[in-house]
């Protein structure tokens, strides 16, 4: 069966720590044994194989129920910080996703990666880029907002790493307007790596942007020049 990887569904942001992830309830793990093509099974029996590693940690083969996994994803995102409890270890590991795979026509579910952090080290992460609010050249005159860039790359502790920078819509207010890697704002502790001359969103002419800008001159009345 052929795999793909791909990024992690998107989640909402906590409403105590808008754009922040929170430390999540426990999730249970066992260890796995099997591996290869032999962890097919698992997923028939409803198992998904899954996988630990990190900087100075040796690789170790988990598994979690389906269902466990599925609503992981649905509630929580890449670089949310998780407890990772495994099977016969009495404390529980500090986690974050770092790879999912799905089927690439089902898009089932097929293996995770947690990458077990380090507290005192930062990592790099993609994370997402949320436009808010309403752009007054939208209503004004017609625009239409285009995002070009929708994720970027930034550094910060685990703890720290947002799942999101939103970047405000309402200070656009003519046609034209344009938002660049080096306008976002992100929190304290958090650093933008990306390409600062990366455009990420402008206000774009339109058809109606036409119509408001250079409306069609009345025609004169009959009999008159």
């Amino acid at each position: 069966m052929s795999r793909e990887w791909v990024v992690p569904p998107r989640p909402a942001p906590s409403s105590d720590h808008p754009g922040y992830p929170t430390m999540t309830d426990t999730i249970q793990v066992q260890t796995r044994a099997i591996a290869g093509s032999k962890v097919e099974q698992l997923r028939r029996e409803g198992v998904m194989p899954a996988t630990v590693y990190g900087r100075g940690v040796e690789s170790l083969n988990v598994q979690l129920p389906y269902t466990v996994a599925r609503d992981l994803m649905n509630h929580q995102g890449r670089n949310t910080l998780l407890n990772l409890s495994v099977e016969g270890e009495s404390t529980p590991r500090q986690v974050v996703i770092r790879q999912v795979a799905q089927h690439p026509v089902t898009r089932k579910l097929l293996h995770l990666e947690f990458f077990q952090v380090d507290m005192g080290h930062k990592l790099r992460a993609s994370v997402a880029i949320t436009p808010t609010g309403e752009a007054p050249a939208v209503a004004r005159w017609g625009g239409m907002v285009v995002q070009v860039l929708d994720h970027v790359l930034v550094e910060a502790l685990p703890q720290n790493l947002p799942e999101q920078i939103e970047v405000s819509l309402n200070t656009l207010g003519q046609l034209e307007s344009q938002v660049f890697v080096r306008d976002l704002v992100p929190a304290n502790g958090v650093t933008v790596l990306g390409d600062p001359n990366h455009l990420v969103l402008k206000i774009q002419r339109t058809r109606a942007t036409a119509a408001v800008v250079t409306p069609v001159a009345a025609a004169p009345a009959k009999g008159k020049k």
